[in-house]
């Protein structure tokens, strides 16, 4: 391995191995040895700071943010690691919503290179090492750790959080974390510890019981976020029966069980991070939201992007187009990897005035002819993006599909005037 003297050894490196966007579950490894190994001989940073594990079909993205946002706002030194990047690898790794910077990256792979050459780890291993250590580095006071894929074999699960959080359980990733709901359940959970508490999110059914199987061989305890009874009302969640009401900026009503679960959070950290209820209500009125989270994209245009990927999403920002306007009326740009877009993900994108279908590289990405059988679409090129984007300039876009989208319609949608 050639070593690291600038940021662009590090950007080679990492562009150098397989990342799950392009090559799928061949760039992941489903193993906590190497990533112990690892983590061991950096001094085991990840158990320098307490921290907060999440996993989750869905939510479990803006679940992170809130959180972030939440603490720092209250003065508390915040951790935030998240995947995937949308435009910049430092995306993936912030404190106090600040991105690493490349300085800060390049001291990393320059620390570690000699365990890098020794120890071989996946994209997604590094990511998580380097987030580890930089918490360590700078003294967080609290670090939020969004998982990767699954749970219990991803690469984040080698930490021993205060609380860990289990969002939503949907079909995704049947290849890796099983067939059925249940069984995806039982993946999900694997991030639960010995005497923790484990808050989970809109569960129920089969999915509940395998969690609650696993939480009490454990000794942890449950600790459900419906029992705060969350209502939604067009932007506006109210808890506890109507005596909590926040107002919100969120346009899907998923997201009404995400407030729901970082109030939780914060009932059972209050010892030890102690916030006030004004200062969370205050914290989540001003949360900005979660790039690509059903995010507006122009500040003219009616156009929003949606990570949707599996049908639980889709549903969701299905919804909140519905709310703003008759699917009839409103137009579709989708794009979105070969293994997702199965013709029940087409049965939700019919309905539209419009249709178009955006080409993305790599050996994943669906191609027109894969979609073209399922839905009635339009490509869309460099060619004929201009004149397309300026037809739609009148139009409710919902952008939807993986997020390795999103880099390409915000290039795209950001300088149309």
């Amino acid at each position: 391995m050639k070593p690291f003297h600038s940021i662009e050894d590090v950007w080679d490196y990492l562009d150098s191995i397989p990342m799950f966007q392009k090559s799928g579950t061949s760039a992941t490894n489903f193993s906590l040895d190497n990533i112990r190994r690892f983590c061991e001989r950096l001094g085991n940073p990840q158990d320098s700071y307490p921290s907060i594990h999440i996993a989750g079909t869905n939510g479990k993205g803006t679940t992170a943010y809130l959180l972030e946002k939440v603490y720092t706002d209250v003065g508390f030194k915040t951790g935030l690691f998240t995947s995937p990047h949308l435009l910049r690898y430092n995306e993936r790794v912030r404190v106090n919503g600040e991105e690493i910077t490349d300085a800060q990256l390049l001291e990393f792979f320059q620390e570690a290179a000699e365990l890098l050459e020794e120890i071989r780890l996946s994209y997604f291993e590094i990511s998580t090492a380097l987030a580890f250590w930089f918490f360590d580095r700078v003294h967080v006071d609290l670090a939020i750790i969004e998982a990767g894929l699954g749970g219990r074999l991803d690469s984040t699960n080698i930490i021993n959080p205060e609380v860990s959080i289990i969002t939503s359980i949907g079909l995704d990733h049947q290849n890796v974390l099983g067939e059925t709901l249940e069984e995806i359940a039982r993946e999900k959970a694997g991030i639960i510890k010995k005497n923790k508490p484990v808050i989970l999110g809109d569960i129920s059914g089969g999915p509940l019981n395998r969690i609650a199987e696993v939480a009490e061989s454990l000794n942890a305890q449950i600790c459900k976020a419906e029992l705060l009874h969350p209502k939604w009302d067009r932007g506006v969640v109210s808890l506890k029966g109507g005596s909590v009401w926040i107002n919100t900026d969120f346009k899907e009503s998923v997201n009404t069980w995400n407030v729901a679960m970082v109030w939780k959070v914060a009932e059972v950290l209050k010892d030890t991070f102690p916030i006030t209820h004004g200062q969370l209500v205050q914290s989540i009125e001003t949360f900005e939201g979660v790039p690509g989270r059903f995010e507006k994209l122009h500040p003219e245009f009616e156009w929003y992007f949606s990570g949707s990927h599996n049908a639980q999403a889709l549903k969701s920002s299905l919804a909140a187009v519905e709310q703003m306007k008759p699917k009839a009326e409103a137009v579709l740009v989708f794009s979105g990897m070969k293994d997702k877009l199965t013709p029940d993900f087409f049965d939700h994108l019919q309905g539209f005035k419009k249709a178009y279908f955006i080409e993305q590289d790599g050996e994943r990405a669906a191609k027109f002819e894969d979609i073209s059988q399922f839905i009635d679409a339009e490509l869309i090129s460099e060619n004929t993006k201009e004149i397309i984007l300026n037809e739609l300039k009148t139009e409710l876009v919902i952008f939807m599909g993986s997020f390795y989208f999103y880099p390409i319609v915000k290039r795209w949608t950001t300088n149309v005037s």
